[in-house]
């Protein structure tokens, strides 16, 4: 019984937090982008066939915490260096009051998927979800493929045309693929439709640009001059 329990411990015990002002120790990350009580029933097959067809095609489900882990795009990086700060859209603490989304990419194709859940905790309309939701859905998903493809990056400008309400609960599938990298810009765009793929919710285009990579200091004694 005691050899069994020591050799379960060390995949029990806590681990150091990422964050450098933290001296506490913390479990490590949840990754939300799995199913959770707060998903709907529609929403885990949408997830199941979503993880059929990236197995067939070679897409990579991408997992998602509260805070900005650039390894899980394959980008070097510390996970947060010394912030204290948290994704917006996994801002809200409860199952399914919120975002809940798991995102598929394929970067040879420059191509991505975005399933999501929008909770109530995201109404503005009542019965329906706030157009700040679905903008945030939206440059998330744009960025999120901005960043694969082109490493650190920021939104030069989002154009979104709202086509059809969303009642809140809906489940939607957004598809965003880039359309062209000139130079430091690179130009998206994405569709956002029901899960059924039966009603088109919105059209955005979006125009980030790719951002220099930061300076290393000048090592030892030389001043760089």
């Amino acid at each position: 019984m005691l050899r069994g329990a020591r050799a379960v411990a060390p995949f029990l015990s806590p681990v150091p937090c990422p964050r450098r002002r933290c001296h506490r120790w913390c479990p490590p990350p949840r990754d939300l982008a799995v199913p959770n009580p707060g998903w709907s029933e529609r929403m885990r097959e949408q997830h199941r066939e979503l993880l059929e067809r990236a197995r067939d095609e070679g897409w990579t489900r991408v997992p998602s915490y509260r805070r900005f882990h650039p390894q899980m795009l394959g980008l070097p990086g510390d996970s947060d260096g010394d912030r204290d700060t948290r994704l917006f859209p996994r801002a809200i603490e409860g199952d399914g009051d919120g975002f809940e989304f798991v995102t598929f990419l394929s970067v040879p194709k420059g191509r991505l998927r975005c399933l999501c859940q929008l909770g109530p905790f995201l109404e503005g309309h009542p019965g329906l979800a706030h157009g700040g939701a679905i903008a945030t859905l939206i440059d998330t998903s744009l960025g999120t493929l901005a960043l694969a493809v082109a490493g650190r990056v920021v939104t030069a400008n989002l154009s979104i045309d709202y086509l059809e309400p969303v009642p809140l609960l809906s489940v939607l599938l957004l598809e965003a693929s880039l359309q062209r990298h000139q130079g430091r810009k690179l130009f998206l765009g994405c569709d956002l439709w029901d899960a059924e793929g039966t009603t088109l919710h919105a059209k955005a285009t979006g125009l980030f640009i790719q951002q220099d990579l930061p300076k290393e200091p000048p090592r030892g004694g030389d001043s760089g001059r």
